[in-house]
């Protein structure tokens, strides 16, 4: 009973290529049933023949297509324009692949010219097949808009977020106008520069194009500048070097980098150099698969007995709490003053 099934089967897979392939009515019922818009051309743009779906978006029968020069009834012109494919191919032989917008057709298609040649190849013309592509622009389009309202929502909530914390470094600075005690004030204005190195991450991502990725190196140069300003009263006796590689990171990256950098600086500049000289470098280099980020002074030295992984102190937590969350590696040399890097990998994406 299977193999008489089966018999049937190719019985009637041989039927319908006999009547499809074995007659000009046969060909042209499967011609007619490509739902993509087919038209086979002369050397002169003249249509020699349509399929159904081509005819219906031109609003004729088929055979009223036949003659009909293409840029005319297509593209209401009475030149080829100037991505014709038809014409390209005419000069190369070759076959062409455009995208369109023909709102005579009713859309947008990816349209492919193959040339149609003799024996001895010559081209004699080219048939055209377009694809409608209308829906898959219409879904483009939403999207493009969408994430266009995405970014612009992302740059105000970076905006409105850079604002909040300078709101926060100003009060801050004010609070701190009527603390007498030099720890607690020396607290208030480290936090209050904690906000501030935040916030300048949030304002770059907000009058940036990219809100995904930071330049880094521009900020670096920002922020070291900053805190020098802020905690050098004499800079002919304390000096920043800034050693810095183009480098781009992740927005995840660079505010946890940020704040490291805003302690290891601060640190620095605060406690190095009791007798009020030194030198301080900054460095952010790019080793293709690791980043670095040093901060080296000649100063009096991270204390001998001090484990800076298990301190109590709120810098040496906030710094090594922030390379934790950045997947990174901490170390300290102690030869010729105090050098601490920061080992860690760029995030994709």
């Amino acid at each position: 009973m299977q193999e008489n099934m089966v018999k049937n089967n190719l019985n009637d897979t041989f039927k319908l290529k006999q009547k499809l392939l074995g007659s000009e009515q046969g060909w042209e019922l499967t011609f007619d049933a490509i739902p993509d818009l087919i038209t086979i051309l002369d050397r002169d743009h003249r249509v020699v023949k349509v399929n159904k779906a081509m005819a219906e978006r031109l609003e004729k029968l088929p055979d009223e297509c036949v003659g009909i020069i293409c840029y005319r009834a297509i593209h209401d012109c009475d030149t080829p324009p100037e991505n014709c494919p038809h014409e390209q191919l005419l000069k190369d032989g070759l076959e062409h692949v455009t995208e369109i917008e023909e709102k005579n057709l009713g859309g947008y298609f990816i349209v492919t010219a193959s040339p149609i040649k003799d024996h001895e190849g010559n081209v004699l013309g080219s048939i055209h097949i377009a694809h409608d592509i209308t829906k898959r622009k219409e879904i483009e389009e939403k999207l493009e808009k969408t994430l266009e309202e995405k970014n612009t929502l992302m740059k105000e909530i970076y905006h409105r977020t850079k604002n909040n914390l300078m709101v926060i470094s100003s009060l801050l600075n004010l609070q701190s106008r009527y603390i007498t005690d030099e720890n607690t004030q020396s607290i208030f204005k480290e936090s209050q520069n904690r906000a501030k190195s935040m916030a300048m991450i949030h304002e770059k991502l907000y009058r940036s194009g990219d809100l995904e990725h930071l330049n880094f190196a521009e900020y670096i140069v920002n922020l070291s500048n900053d805190l020098y300003d802020t905690y050098t009263l004499d800079k002919n006796l304390i000096k920043l070097v800034l050693n810095i590689d183009e480098v781009t990171l992740n927005v995840d990256i660079s505010i946890p980098l940020a704040l490291i950098l805003n302690e290891l600086l601060t640190n620095s500049l605060k406690h190095a150099f009791p007798d009020g000289k030194g030198e301080i470098r900054v460095e952010l280099k790019n080793y293709d698969e690791n980043y670095q980020l040093s901060v080296w002074d000649n100063g009096i030295g991270f204390p001998e007995d001090l484990d800076y992984h298990d301190t109590n102190t709120i810098g040496m937590l906030i710094i090594n709490s922030l390379t934790d969350q950045i997947d990174g590696e901490l170390n300290l040399e102690r030869d010729n003053g105090t050098r601490f890097t920061v080992t860690f990998k760029n995030k994709i994406g």
